[in-house]
């Protein structure tokens, strides 16, 4: 059986949204993993003697220490040897667990995954993935969105690789395209970085690893013809919490317009409540708590991170997901790909 590890503490509403997902991703999978839930027991225990969990398959682990979102990543995991964070990685390491998911502080989850699972051979560095919705089927993944902030050409590459191995192997997209997100869509434009990494792109393509569709501009991204958009940390991540703005912003303008026109009178409240539900619909693909969180790619095991705002579906999901990428063996596939001359 599959086991599990979920960080209890991981997150803005924890242990509460944490231990309500996991009960729910039990329930609504019958059993067919193991939870092990790791935390401090004084604050998760007596919440978990709100369910009744005898017929679920769920441990707790004791783990005195929190890793807070306020920590430094590489300080946090170096003096909080005993935190849910680092304590239920060590589980992934010693083949006690198969995954590790949290909610927590990223940047110490990155620091903690590399320091206690290492890197997939071959892996540079690591990296983490966004998805974005696009007008055409299925979404968009842009990486790298946070993780690395100054990247070389070959990181780019790499990058584009492994999400390429993902999405064939995981999210079943039989051709992914790559596209270099850059200023302009000739092969000259950009910085120096983005010029060689525009040529190494090429040459990935040229060698099969990848389907490399050239330059990409920011209006291109929800398109949708690129299914991999490939950019540095610091610009990933600027795209990624814009996109995370939009739904309320264009939430609270279509507020603020539908009541003008229920007070003036134009439209009565049905045709507002119709309306405002067609409104929520047309934003569903923005709901990033479908996929609950997305995997560090390169790290030689499986580590889920998490919206620091996660709820208790997003958890839920969040487990799914790492489910998910055990069953579908992305990280020997990545192993495979990248062993190759």
């Amino acid at each position: 059986m599959l086991t599990i590890v979920v960080d209890a503490m991981g997150g803005d509403h924890a242990p509460t949204c944490v231990i309500e997902g996991t009960i729910q991703a039990l329930k609504e999978s019958d059993n067919r993993f193991e939870i092990v839930l790791i935390g401090q027991s004084d604050k998760v225990k007596p919440l978990l003697d709100n369910y009744e969990t005898s017929a679920l398959n769920l441990r707790f682990l004791h783990a005195p220490e929190v890793v807070t979102m306020e920590d430094i990543p590489a300080i946090a995991v170096k003096t909080k040897q005993e935190s849910s964070l680092v304590k239920g990685l060590q589980l992934c390491k010693s083949k006690q667990a198969h995954a590790f998911v949290s909610a927590g502080n990223t940047g110490a989850q990155m620091a903690a995954s590399l320091f206690v699972l290492g890197r997939i051979p071959g892996v540079l560095r690591p990296t983490i993935y966004a998805y974005f919705p696009r007008i055409k089927e299925g979404l968009t993944n842009i990486v790298d969105v946070g993780a690395n902030v100054d990247c070389k050409p070959e990181n780019l590459v790499q990058f584009a690789e492994m999400l390429t191995i993902y999405q064939r192997y995981g999210a079943g997209i039989k051709k992914p395209i790559t596209g270099l997100l850059n200023i302009g869509e000739e092969e000259g434009k950009g910085s120096e970085v983005l010029k060689q990494a525009y040529r190494l792109l090429k040459e990935a393509d040229s060698k099969g690893k990848i389907t490399f569709l050239g330059n990409i501009e920011g209006h291109d991204i929800l398109k949708g013809e690129a299914t991999i958009v490939v950019c540095d940390g610091l610009v990933g991540n600027t795209i990624l919490k814009f996109g995370e703005s939009i739904p309320e912003f264009l939430g609270n303008l279509f507020k603020q317009s539908l009541e003008k026109l229920v007070t003036s009178g134009q439209i009565n409240k049905d045709i507002a409540l119709l309306t405002a539900n067609m409104f929520k619909g047309m934003l569903e693909p923005f709901d990033v708590e479908k996929f609950g969180g997305v995997p560090f790619l390169g790290v030689d095991g499986i580590s889920i991170v998490g919206h620091g705002r996660s709820s208790s579906r997003a958890i839920k999901n969040m487990i799914f997901m790492a489910e998910h990428m055990i069953e579908k063996r992305v990280n020997e596939h990545i192993s495979e790909v990248l062993s190759e001359k």
